[in-house]
């Protein structure tokens, strides 16, 4: 500042040495170019301007043409606005008009409108909506209108009609949201075979499914992919069915539906070269389940090959100890669900060495090739102090009929136990973390049994997985405890 006062000084000083007109007239252009620069230093300096928070509200509805909720009309074209400028994506996935229309009505949409063209007749006293799903987001933000829908009726009145529920998969508890639930009229057994669904729903992330503004009829309800017959064609495909028909103003409680195929799909298989075949496996090859040399003690030895193969009975392959002296008691047989997959199972022992001995022509594929040589593999089982042992106490197990703890990784079974208390004592498991399940075996034949539907089978529900939320996890060398609570 006191820079500023000695420069105006020496400027007025030196003003004054001038002529009067001229020191005038030098002192106003000074002023000028100051103010001017002065002005281009402030431009200079932009200062950005002070915004608010993010817009998070998706785009909502101002206007109707029929309006919402209107009754006794039978619209060709419905005009919706909304209060900013829209954009409609993937209108075909997410359109769903109920009752379902022989022609999928064609939406349009313009800055911040949707027209919607009906191209159909339809029925009297009937109440429709038109279900938008994810399809409508905001231009700025992108923020989505959550299942955005639109209400007529051709009648005097809309329809309230509800019903709602959850869908699991019967075999894993698991929940597939690209299925869908639909609804067939309840005198008409061969509906859901020959017609599309009168009424259909999508299946949310949690599997959950709702109807609303449905009339006061008597529906058949079913599960089934969101295929383009949206119909029960294939036995292969996962179908659930509820066991009677359910009355719309009298069905109040949530609906539990279990997803099952009937029959699994048989996977196509390859036309074999067996000259190529014979060509790149003249010798057999496989490998083994060990880590590095160590087996765990409560799976069977494996030896996996490229190719289904068969046992030799006059080359037996032998368990024998570190001398060579052959053991009893152990079986080996070809895996009933991997034809290239040799089990070796014997009651293992912690910390015990063995020898398997293949003889070359122990084992053959369909070509009759064999092993290049005899092998003789060495191994070790693991050491007691790998596994944890574990105390699982289950309350509400009883509400199952004959239930079995299932402990899985990745989808895969890899122990079950029955229950028969509520006190679960598990005294090897090998460390890891555990997802836990539990499968209501109706028929007590320890494993999962699918159901059946339709044409000449008795219609039967399949066996029940229910996910339990907590995880189990071993530690090696430790006793693990967990409390689980079954009750709803």
């Amino acid at each position: 500042m006191k820079s500023q006062v000695g420069i105006w000084k020496n400027l007025i000083k030196f003003a004054f040495m001038m002529k009067p007109t001229v020191g005038i007239l030098f002192l106003c252009k000074t002023l000028i170019a100051i103010y001017l620069i002065q002005g281009l230093v402030s431009c200079a300096n932009i200062v950005p301007p002070i915004g608010g928070p993010k817009d998070t509200i998706p785009a909502y509805r101002v206007y109707a043409k029929p309006k919402d909720s209107s009754t006794q009309i039978q619209p060709k074209e419905i005009i919706i606005a909304f209060n900013e400028y829209i954009n409609v994506t993937s209108i075909q996935e997410n359109l769903i008009v109920s009752p379902t229309l022989k022609n999928t009505p064609l939406v349009e949409s313009k800055l911040n409108s949707i027209r919607i063209r009906i191209n159909d007749s339809l029925a009297t006293n009937t109440t429709y909506r038109i279900q938008f799903g994810n399809a409508i987001k905001d231009v700025n933000e992108g923020n989505t209108t959550t299942d955005f829908s639109y209400v007529f009726s051709t009648g005097e009145n809309i329809d309230t009609g509800r019903v709602y529920g959850t869908v699991n998969l019967a075999e894993t508890g698991n929940i597939d949201s690209t299925l869908i639930v639909v609804l067939q009229p309840a005198d008409n057994d061969t509906a859901i075979y020959k017609n599309r669904p009168l009424y259909y729903s999508k299946i949310s992330g949690k599997g959950k499914f709702s109807f609303d503004f449905l009339p006061y009829k008597k529906f058949n309800l079913f599960v089934l992919p969101n295929d383009y017959t949206k119909r029960y064609d294939d036995s292969t495909k996962l179908f659930a069915f509820y066991n009677s028909p359910i009355e719309i103003n009298k069905q109040k409680d949530s609906i539990r539906l279990y997803a099952f195929q009937a029959y699994p799909k048989k996977e196509k298989k390859k036309p074999v070269n067996k000259n190529q075949l014979k060509q790149n496996t003249a010798s057999l090859k496989y490998t083994k389940n060990l880590e590095g040399n160590e087996l765990d003690i409560l799976n069977p030895l494996q030896l996996s090959f490229e190719t289904p193969i068969r046992l030799i009975d006059s080359f037996p392959i032998l368990l024998t100890d570190t001398f060579n002296n052959p053991l009893s008691n152990y079986n080996i047989k070809i895996d009933s669900n991997k034809p290239n997959t040799v089990l070796i199972d014997y009651p293992w022992k912690a910390s015990t060495a063995f020898h398997l001995i293949v003889p070359k022509n122990a084992i053959k594929d369909t070509l009759n090739n064999t092993l290049i040589k005899t092998d003789t593999l060495s191994f070790i089982t693991k050491a007691s102090n790998f596994y944890g042992t574990c105390l699982i106490r289950i309350n509400g197990y009883d509400q199952f009929k004959n239930p079995i703890l299932l402990l899985t990784q990745d989808e895969k079974i890899m122990f079950k136990f029955p229950i028969i208390q509520n006190l679960l004592n598990i005294a090897q498991l090998p460390p890891g973390d555990y997802k836990l399940k539990i499968l209501a075996d109706e028929n007590n034949n320890g494993k999962w049994d699918s159901g059946s539907y339709g044409y000449g089978n008795v219609n039967k529900q399949p066996e029940r997985v229910i996910n339990i939320q907590t995880n189990l996890n071993i530690k090696s060398d430790w006793e693990n405890e967990l409390n689980i609570s079954l009750n709803k």
